[in-house]
């Protein structure tokens, strides 16, 4: 059951997947490159972080990241956008999504063999749940674009680093808001190189664009990652990784909210999906073994 301080984690879990779910209502509504966007998104991440980091003490003694731990970190989190971007400019939006949304599967097992467990069937059974209530209401938006495997290559990439940058999160231990700020202003940087390599740079923008980019900095960026290396230390990998499956419903109803989009079947399926699959990851029902190992404390 849920209890003690892995009940701030989910919280913050929940956090996340709200603000990450705004972001495809936000991104629409900046009409901007795609790194362009990161640059400008990073940069205001960077400067709330610095912010916050005004407010907050400094510790006596804080070792600075290796090497590894920077490629884990900036790496996943620019590779995490760049490839996504990149398999959507050659393959079908739905597919791509669906593709890269494989990674919450990924990243908790291997959770599971870092803590030297090995396959779990509640881990596979609700991930497999919720993954199959998501694919109708993801696949529902195709545009029957195809898509060469180059594209789906790309979305795995993309996968794999959320994975990546998620694992750093987990095993990195508590970042102040100063580790934040260097993670993002690099994570910009590279982002910005980018940009300028293969983004053409827009003939005109609006002062929409900026604030709807800067937006996405403070908010599905910014807070939201933050809020997720928290609940990554506290929460249960296993339900942390199916509530993932929530984001595309949480940008579903944000939009019939709007009024962009008309309620359907498969939202309703997907919503009753993910819930069913995050109760079969921590349910105590699936035995004596299955309900010792659902304690909601870091796995």
């Amino acid at each position: 059951m849920v209890s003690g301080p892995a009940l701030t984690g989910v919280s913050a879990g929940v956090f996340t997947v709200a603000l990450w779910g705004s972001l495809p209502v936000l991104r629409s509504l900046a009409e901007l490159p795609p790194m362009l966007v990161a640059v400008i998104a990073m940069a205001c991440a960077a400067a709330l972080s610095a912010v916050m980091a005004c407010f907050q003490a400094v510790p006596a003694k804080q070792p600075a990241p290796g090497w590894r731990d920077q490629v884990a970190g900036v790496g996943g989190l620019v590779g995490a956008l760049y490839f996504y971007f990149l398999a959507l400019e050659s393959g079908n939006p739905a597919r791509i999504t669906l593709i890269t949304y494989t990674w919450p599967l990924g990243f908790v097992l291997i959770c599971d063999r870092l803590a030297g467990r090995g396959l779990r069937v509640r881990t596979l059974l609700g991930s497999a749940v919720a993954f199959g209530g998501l694919a109708p209401l993801i696949l529902a938006d195709g545009q029957g674009i195809a898509t060469p495997a180059g594209a789906y290559a790309a979305g795995l990439a993309s996968g794999a680093s959320w994975i990546v940058f998620s694992l750093f999160l987990r095993q990195a231990g508590p970042l102040s808001a100063r580790s934040y700020r260097s993670l993002f202003a690099q994570a910009g940087l590279i982002a910005l190189v980018l940009h300028l390599a293969f983004e053409t740079a827009p003939a005109a923008t609006t002062s929409r664009d900026w604030l709807t980019a800067a937006l996405i900095g403070i908010g599905p960026y910014g807070l939201a990652f933050m809020a997720w290396g928290y609940a990554l230390r506290r929460g249960p990998a296993s339900l942390l990784g199916v509530l993932t499956y929530m984001v595309p419903v949480v940008a579903a109803v944000l939009l019939v909210a709007l009024g962009w989009s008309s309620p359907s079947t498969e939202l309703f399926i997907a919503a009753a999906a993910i819930t069913l699959g995050a109760l079969f990851s921590q349910g105590p029902w699936l035995g004596r073994r299955g309900a010792g190992d659902g304690r909601m404390s870091r796995e």
